[in-house]
């Protein structure tokens, strides 16, 4: 039986949600959000002035937090492995000064904000001491006391900082990887039964296809998002946002947008995912959960080269979306 989509109603949450990489391999990548950089995220802005709220909350993702080292799994290789320090890092930049959290609470917005889990390579064998254990992650046990630490840590730290609880929300943990393996499935439901011990939500950005997206509900997730796997310059083309509509619908889960730069990009896909997303498409527009991505660009970038664009995510996420044809179009 299809149920649908996802809607954020169905666990009180806002909808709209900006991923926000904290760190990259990029040489121009952003380890700490500014004011400046999440105005155009946290408010439309127009002619340089803010007129109304845009995306309704932010998943702050830590990838890396000093040089040469990368806590985002599919870069770790790249350096040294990351460990406690990384670790303990992350959540000191996301509480920094003036940036993240920080910056978010001075836009005055009612935000919701989530935030990834480091991911615990299992290549990691000499993490660091907690609990005077030094942990090795080839050990499962080892991988799920790093991240209960972890969390528990975070939570310790958001409740302190109680000044950004007036505007700032916090709902919840995102899994960092997109795709999970079946050697990570009882890793999977111990961390989320502890975030629900916790009282918070536990998200899944997967892709389409993933294994075990079909039991997003007995690994403990609150909330999967289904990314299509299109970008205009793959084998995927547009359909496969509407395979993964089907899908999103068929098993309950919210979908994601995917707005980005760079070779695997062209220049209609963002125009793809706003039009498939219509009613008389997808229809995922309204009352579906969706979280944007901007790979390779911030939003700040989008508002100052491609104002049509950042107009045309606005209207979406407000629900006045209307189709843009574009030539060759085949819907």
């Amino acid at each position: 039986m299809t149920l649908g989509y996802l809607s954020p109603n169905e666990l009180n949450i806002k909808n709209h949600l900006a991923m926000l990489p904290c760190g990259d391999l990029a040489e121009h990548n952003i380890k700490n959000w500014t004011v400046a950089e999440l105005e155009p995220y946290v408010s439309y802005v127009l002619k340089g002035k803010s007129i109304d709220t845009m995306f309704g909350g932010l998943i702050f993702n830590p990838i890396s937090t000093r040089a040469n080292h990368y806590i985002y799994p599919l870069y770790a290789t790249f350096g040294d492995l990351a460990d406690k320090v990384d670790w303990e890092l992350a959540i000191d930049h996301l509480f920094k000064k003036n940036v993240n959290f920080h910056a978010a609470a001075l836009s005055k917005r009612q935000l919701d904000i989530w935030v990834v889990l480091p991911y615990p390579l299992s290549l990691q064998n000499n993490f660091g001491l907690i609990s005077n254990m030094n942990l090795n992650f080839e050990q499962e046990n080892d991988r799920f006391l790093a991240l209960k630490w972890w969390i528990k840590s975070f939570l310790e730290r958001w409740r302190k900082e109680s000044h950004l609880h007036t505007t700032l929300t916090f709902r919840g943990f995102t899994w960092q990887r997109d795709a999970i393996n079946h050697q990570d499935n009882s890793l999977v439901k111990k961390v989320n039964e502890y975030i629900r011990t916790q009282n918070f939500l536990s998200m899944w950005l997967s892709n389409y296809g993933s294994n075990s997206i079909i039991d997003w509900q007995k690994l403990g997730f609150s909330t999967p998002c289904i990314n299509s796997n299109y970008y205009g310059n793959t084998n995927y083309d547009y359909n496969w946002i509407n395979h993964a509509s089907a899908f999103a619908k068929f098993y309950h889960t919210g979908m994601q947008i995917y707005y980005g730069k760079g070779s695997i990009f062209n220049d209609v896909h963002l125009l793809d995912y706003l039009n498939l997303g219509l009613p008389q498409y997808n229809n995922y527009m309204k009352d579906c959960l969706v979280v944007y991505h901007f790979p390779n660009q911030s939003l700040k970038t989008i508002y100052e080269k491609d104002v049509v664009a950042y107009i045309r995510i606005y209207s979406f996420i407000k629900g006045i979306y209307a189709k843009v044809s574009y030539p060759n179009i085949k819907y």
